[in-house]
């Protein structure tokens, strides 16, 4: 299934009287989950690291959390019903989105590439990375470009940042139950991407799954998922 074909039934049926859109605040709830949950991730991991870390990391550091914060604040502001001022942050965090595409772009290219021969982990963390981020950029191109409802674009919001989930949750999870345990590092990736599922599977039985892009969310990270052990184990 490709990309190209799950825009159209958005618009279709989250707008019909036998199928209502389900509430902005369900939305605005799940984003701020999603958002928290990857600063919470974050920031512990880039405190502890930051002696280590290159200069092209902190300037890809900064970026990422210039966008998540965003992402908090423009939640806030369609909880509080503030429109104009949402529109206008948003026109601002498009040059946040594109310099943190790059930054996370030029990282795979050369920070990453030199560590891809180390541990397994590593590897299946990166793989991963490589289907959801390519995800992550299409979705929030429907969520800007592709979309003329308020829940449609939050729709969209939503699938954009369940693929930056992972990174943020693998950090959570290793920073509160493997860290200090000293516990081997290798182990969080089942329950990362466990609970990611867990999370596209509400957000879909919520929707009743009548939202094909939900349905394509979860396909994806299930089929990144297989293929990463394949990439870590076999290559």
């Amino acid at each position: 299934m490709s990309f190209s074909s799950i825009s159209t039934d958005e618009e279709s049926v989250l707008h019909t009287a036998q199928s209502p859109a389900l509430p902005l605040s369900f939305y605005v709830k799940w984003l701020w989950a999603v958002s928290l949950l990857i600063l919470m991730g974050f920031i512990p991991s880039y405190v502890m690291q930051f002696s280590s870390l290159t200069q092209a990391h902190h300037w890809h550091a900064a970026l990422s959390l210039l966008w998540v914060a965003g992402m908090l604040v423009q939640t806030t502001l369609i909880h509080q019903h503030r429109f104009t001022c949402h529109r206008v942050l948003g026109y601002w965090l498009l040059c946040t989105l594109l310099a943190f595409i790059g930054s996370t772009l030029w990282l795979y290219s050369t920070v990453y590439q030199a560590r891809i021969n180390t541990a397994a982990i590593f590897r299946l963390v990166l793989s991963l990375d490589l289907v959801l981020f390519p995800a992550f950029i299409v979705f929030m191109y429907y969520a800007i470009f592709r979309t003329q409802s308020p829940h449609v674009h939050a729709h969209w919001m939503l699938l954009a940042a369940i693929m930056l989930l992972p990174p943020g949750l693998g950090r959570l999870i290793h920073g509160l139950f493997f860290f200090p345990f000293d516990a081997p590092v290798r182990f969080f990736y089942e329950p990362m991407v466990a609970i990611t599922g867990l999370i596209l599977w509400q957000i879909g039985c919520a929707e009743q799954w009548k939202y094909r892009s939900t349905k394509v969310c979860l396909v994806l990270l299930v089929t990144a998922t297989v293929a990463s052990y394949a990439v870590a184990y076999l290559f």
